[in-house]
């Protein structure tokens, strides 16, 4: 293994997360909160509970999943 290689594209990756850390983490955080906006009001008032949890219990963390998700493929495929 390339030691050198591999500590260059680390070095790199983690210079462009640093300089773009706003879009790293207020975009998701914006998206997830206008997803919960969204889904809130649209179907939030139609639905109380599923299972007995709150609906917005039950749908925050799917959502944060969600973006978790997105923003690693998003930041991992960025540097290839």
């Amino acid at each position: 293994m390339n030691r050198q290689a591999v500590l260059s594209i680390y070095r790199f990756e983690m210079n462009r997360t640093f300089r773009t850390l706003a879009q790293s983490i207020v975009s998701p955080v914006l998206s997830t909160v206008l997803y919960f906006v969204v889904f809130g009001t649209a179907i939030g008032k139609r639905i109380d509970t599923v299972d007995g949890i709150p609906y917005g219990a039950f749908i925050v963390p799917g959502l944060i999943m969600l973006t978790l998700l997105q923003q690693s493929v998003t930041n991992a495929s960025f540097g290839i």
